[in-house]
């Protein structure tokens, strides 16, 4: 059985994804699989795949997006852990290694983060040295929730009975998933962030995802719906923990909001979260986004 699974979901990104792939080829530590999803592409990405022979495992969908891609190679994987990697993100040869290490330092925690380089020029990615090990070890994800401590699904390294155990990520087609499901994880048994070094590179460019924000609005409402019907763990014990996170992803795509003109959907998301804010004494935002949205 391998230590981990990684699992790539790619939707015509096919030029990207050979750099992808060759970056999880180059890893040092060889315990892992590899299932890249094909998520409807037409630009020739499945017959690419099928050239591969057997050093990917692919799976073929139609066009359902990122978490329902990813859902479906979890539920084949066979390793320990699954490893997360969007098709136009790379590792760096010592990521998995890191992985291994933090895991097993820190006694099989429930859900790894690890640390972005973002950038725009590949050569930016030159700049990144394998520093010495250093992570922030926690409780569980809502203990560690003072600030942000993730940058997308690549960031992911989850245990994968907890995965399972949580349902997943979204099937929907929406922004925000990977908040969904660090949500719904909130409660598993440990979580360690990465601080150094470098584990993967995101790749900043015209067609991101997170680019979509009628996305992003739908995937802010699913987490708010999710929050309203007790969707998440910990209970009204750990809710100003869930809040405090929750509030940080919604915040920006409010204002984002007014500065499209779109003040109904603002006010909206502010009435239906002005509690959260009140219990956790965001009075600056509280004050701030009335004035905004009416002088807008």
């Amino acid at each position: 059985m391998p230590f981990f699974t990684v699992i790539i979901p790619t939707f015509n990104r096919l030029g990207l994804l050979r750099q992808t792939l060759a970056s999880v080829w180059g890893q040092e530590f060889s315990g892992h699989e590899v299932i890249v999803v094909d998520d409807g592409s037409t630009d020739g990405t499945a017959g690419y795949l099928r050239s591969l022979g057997g050093r990917v495992r692919v799976l073929q969908q139609d066009n359902r997006g990122p978490g329902a891609a990813r859902n479906l190679g979890a539920a084949l994987a066979t390793g320990d852990y699954l490893a997360f990697l969007d098709s136009d993100d790379v590792w760096f040869p010592w990521t998995l290694e890191t992985y291994r290490q933090v895991i097993e330092a820190n006694g099989h925690p429930a859900f790894v983060a690890g640390k972005p380089l973002r950038f725009h020029d590949e050569a930016a990615l030159r700049t990144a040295g394998r520093e010495n090990l250093q992570a922030l070890a926690f409780p569980d994800y809502l203990a560690s929730g003072d600030e942000w401590r993730w940058w997308g699904a690549s960031s992911f390294v989850i245990r994968r009975a907890t995965f399972a155990a949580g349902g997943g990520f979204a099937a929907a087609n929406m922004n925000g998933e990977d908040g969904d499901l660090a949500l719904k994880l909130g409660c598993a048994n440990g979580f360690v962030q990465i601080t150094a070094p470098f584990t993967f590179g995101y790749r900043e460019h015209g067609e991101n995802v997170t680019g979509d924000f009628a996305k992003s609005l739908a995937g802010v409402w699913h987490k708010v719906r999710a929050e309203q019907r007790g969707g998440y763990p910990g209970g009204g014990a750990r809710a100003r923990e869930r809040w405090r996170i929750l509030t940080r992803h919604l915040r920006p795509v409010t204002l984002e909001c007014v500065k499209r003109g779109n003040r109904r959907e603002a006010w909206r998301l502010y009435r239906a979260t002005f509690r959260w804010h009140v219990a956790l004494g965001r009075w600056k935002y509280l004050a701030g986004f009335p004035l905004k949205a009416l002088l807008s």
